[in-house]
Formats: structure tokens, C-alpha cells, sequence
């Protein structure tokens, strides 16, 4: 799933970040989720990914957000969840028009409490 590459990027950058100011334990990480990002596998990575780092056993703190979706063709709008995905596209209903999605956006890293 293209969630785990987005996770282990968001891991690796906050790894080394407590890596210089040489922490070895975290409490929280706060993240924004938009909802084209899978929330199960946003926790399921997170655990897998930091088992045996200073974030494992962090607590995950997830605030979702809507990611609203205009097709430029119809100008047909809807909120958009995994569901509504093939892969990283979005078929809109209204028109079957393809919109690619990058989901990457839609993973905001929040702040890390030691």
C-alpha cells in the first residue's frame, strides 16, 4: 500500500530529528489524516515501523480532516475517502473523468511530544 511509503517517510524524518537531539523516548505524535488517507493503515504502519525505535510505543494522535474534490470537467464536488479511490485516482461519478490524487498531501505531520 502506498500509505507505508508515505508512513515510513513521515518515521525516518522523525527518527533522525530525535536522533540529534538525542531522545530516546517519545510519548505522542500528533499527525493530520485527510480522508483519502486509510486511518487503519496509518495505525497499522506507524506500529510496525517503529517497533524497536524511540517511537515505539508512542501514542498515535490522529485529527482527520475532509479532502474535497472538484472535477474540472463537470464541476461535480465530493469529499473523498479510500473508498472512493483505484489506486491514487479518483472517477468521478458525475462525468467518469480520471483525477490523480496525491495522497502524500493528505499525511501532515503535527508535532511530537517527548
Amino acid at each position: 500500500m502506498h500509505e507505508y511509503s508515505i508512513v515510513q517517510e513521515l518515521v525516518e524524518k522523525l527518527l533522525a530529528e530525535i536522533s540529534k537531539k538525542e531522545i530516546t523516548a517519545v510519548r505522542e505524535v500528533h499527525v493530520r489524516r485527510g480522508s483519502t488517507f486509510s486511518g487503519e493503515s496509518l495505525q497499522q504502519a506507524f506500529i510496525i515501523m517503529t517497533e524497536n525505535t524511540p517511537l515505539d510505543g508512542a501514542q498515535l494522535i490522529i485529527e482527520d480532516f475532509n479532502v474535497e474534490q472538484k472535477c474540472q470537467a463537470c464541476g461535480y464536488t465530493q469529499i473523498i475517502t479510500p473508498d472512493d479511490l483505484i489506486g491514487h485516482l479518483f472517477v468521478c461519478p458525475e462525468c467518469g473523468a480520471a483525477i490523480e490524487i496525491d495522497e502524500a498531501k493528505s499525511l501532515q505531520f503535527i508535532k511530537i511530544v517527548y
